[in-house]
C-alpha cells in the first residue's frame, strides 16, 4: 500500500516509523527540512518537504494512487481541508485528526464524507474512552472486547500471590478450557508462548476468554477487585476534560490538579460536582490537604512522561491501591511497567490503532478493526467463503511463528481456537500478531 502522511510533528513521525515496519510504501509531508533529512539519513521511508494545501504538493507526493492519506498537522481545520483536497486528487482513504469534541458525533462525521473525509481521529477522547474503561476495570492493563463483547482479550499482569505464577502451560488447570494464554509480555519481549513458557511475576499475560469466565482472571493472576470511587488527576489537559464529559453520572468522586489557574477555573466552570485545586502535581502538601492517602485511583496526565511516573510512585508510596500514567516517550514504558504502574495511556499508540483500522479497511472488503499495543497488534476480521483462513484446520493453515489466533466468534458466541479449530466463513476471528506482521495477517483473509 502507498500511505502519505501529512505532517512531520511527533504524531506523523511515529506513524510514519511503524507503518514502515508494516512493510507499506510511506511518504511524510512536512515543512521542517532539517527534520525532514535528519529522518531520510536513517528511516526506511520517503520524506517530502512540501504543503498538503498545495496540490502541486500533493501531486509530486504520488496522491492519486494513495491508497491511505493522513494529515496530522497542528491545526485540524487545515487536516479536514488537506483531507478533502486529497480525496479529490484521487486518494482512496483519508483520515484526519481532530481537535473538537463535536466534531467527533455521527452527524459531523457524515457531513465530513461528502467532503472527502472517511474517518477522523480524536486522539484525546480515545484517550478518556480507554480510561474510562480502566476505571471499570482496574484490574487490567489491556481490555480489549472483540465483536460486541462475545469474547475478550485483555492483557494482566502477574502477582507473586497469583495461582498460575511460577506454573507451566502445559501444567496450567484448565479442563474444561476456559481460557487461552495468547501472549507474554515480559519487560519489552512479547512471548507467544508453547506449553514450557512458565508465567512469572511481573510479566503482562494476555488470555483470551468469554464473558462467562471473565471473573475468574482476577484470582489465577493474584489481582484483587476494588471499587473505585475516589479519584484524583493531576493535569487538566483535554485527555481530563474528556474523561469528566464521559464519567459525568457514574458516582465517581473526582479532584483535579492542575497549575494553570485559567485551565481550572474552564473545568471548575464545566463540571461543577467536581473539585478542581490550582496546584502543581509536585505540590504534596496540597495533595494531601485533599486526600491523597484516601483516593482508590490516582491518574498522572500531565504532558510530562517523566513527571507522571514520578507522580505514581509518590502516589504508590502514600498508600494509592492503583496508579495511571500518561506516557509519549515509549522507551519508558518497560521501566513505568516494573515500577508497578497499573496503566499506561499513549496517544501514539490510540492513533496507531486508529490507522491500523483503516489500513486494515483499505486490505479487506469485509468488517476489520486493529488495534495496537506497541510490540504486537490485536486484529479482529470476519472470514469469507474465499478466505484462506477457512481452508483447513488452524494446525494446517501453516500461520507464521509471529501470529497466532485467540478465539472467533460464530453465531453470536465466543469461542477459544484450537489446533484442530477449523474457522467457517461468516466468524470473525481475533489473532494476535507482533508488530510487523499485519501484512501477514492479512493474507488469510
Amino acid at each position: 500500500m502507498k500511505i502519505v502522511i501529512a505532517g512531520d510533528g511527533v504524531t506523523g513521525t511515529y506513524l510514519a516509523d511503524i507503518l514502515s515496519v508494516e512493510n507499506q510504501d510511506v511518504v511524510l509531508m512536512g515543512q521542517n527540512a532539517a527534520h525532514l533529512q535528519a529522518l531520510s539519513m536513517q528511516c526506511n521511508y520517503i520524506t517530502f518537504e512540501g504543503s498538503p494545501l498545495l496540490r502541486r504538493h500533493l501531486e509530486q507526493c504520488g496522491i492519486n494512487e494513495a491508497d491511505l492519506f493522513i494529515s496530522v498537522l497542528l491545526s485540524e481545520t487545515e487536516n479536514l481541508v488537506a483531507c478533502s483536497i486529497a480525496k479529490e486528487m484521487g486518494a482512496r482513504r483519508c483520515v484526519a485528526r481532530i481537535d473538537t469534541p463535536e466534531f467527533d458525533s455521527q452527524a459531523e462525521r457524515t457531513l465530513f464524507r461528502r467532503m472527502g473525509v472517511d474517518d477522523v481521529m480524536y486522539p484525546e477522547r480515545l484517550a478518556a474512552q480507554e480510561l474510562k474503561n480502566f476505571l471499570s476495570h482496574n484490574w487490567v492493563s489491556e481490555w480489549l472486547p472483540i465483536g460486541k463483547g462475545e469474547l475478550y482479550v485483555t492483557g494482566v499482569r502477574m502477582e507473586p500471590s497469583g495461582m498460575l505464577c511460577g506454573t507451566e502451560l502445559r501444567h496450567v488447570p484448565n479442563n474444561p478450557r476456559l481460557f487461552h494464554v495468547v501472549a507474554i509480555k515480559r519487560d519489552s519481549e512479547i512471548i507467544l508462548p508453547h506449553g514450557d513458557d512458565r508465567l512469572l511475576a511481573g510479566d503482562t499475560v494476555f488470555f483470551s476468554t468469554d464473558p462467562a469466565n471473565l471473573h475468574l482472571l482476577p484470582g489465577y493472576c493474584g489481582k484483587q477487585l476494588t471499587d473505585t470511587r475516589r479519584i484524583m488527576i493531576a493535569g487538566g489537559g483535554r485527555i481530563t476534560e474528556n474523561l469528566l464529559e464521559l464519567t459525568q453520572g457514574c458516582g465517581y468522586d473526582i479532584t483535579v490538579f492542575d497549575p494553570d489557574p485559567e485551565r481550572c477555573s474552564l473545568l471548575a466552570g464545566k463540571f461543577p460536582k467536581t473539585v478542581v485545586a490550582n496546584a502543581a502535581v509536585n505540590d504534596l502538601n496540597t495533595l494531601r490537604d485533599e486526600g491523597l492517602s484516601t483516593c482508590d485511583t490516582f491518574l498522572a496526565l500531565t504532558g510530562s512522561s517523566e513527571t507522571n511516573i514520578v507522580a505514581c510512585m509518590v502516589a504508590r508510596e502514600n498508600g494509592v491501591r492503583s496508579t495511571v500514567a500518561r506516557i509519549e516517550e515509549l522507551q519508558y514504558r518497560p521501566e513505568a511497567e516494573n515500577l508497578n504502574i497499573n496503566k499506561i495511556i499513549s496517544k501514539k499508540l490510540l492513533n496507531t490503532g486508529k490507522i491500523f483500522n483503516s489500513l486494515v479497511g483499505c486490505n479487506v472488503s469485509t468488517s476489520a478493526s486493529a488495534i495496537s499495543l506497541g510490540t504486537a497488534e490485536v486484529s479482529e476480521l470476519l472470514a469469507l467463503p474465499t478466505s484462506k483462513i477457512t481452508s483447513r484446520p488452524i494446525a494446517e493453515l501453516s500461520l507464521p511463528r509471529e501470529i497466532t489466533v485467540a478465539g472467533y466468534i460464530r453465531d453470536g458466541k465466543g469461542h477459544l481456537a484450537e489446533g484442530s479449530t477449523q474457522i467457517r466463513p461468516g466468524d470473525y476471528v481475533a489473532l494476535f500478531s507482533l508488530a510487523g506482521s499485519l501484512q501477514r495477517v492479512l493474507k488469510f483473509f
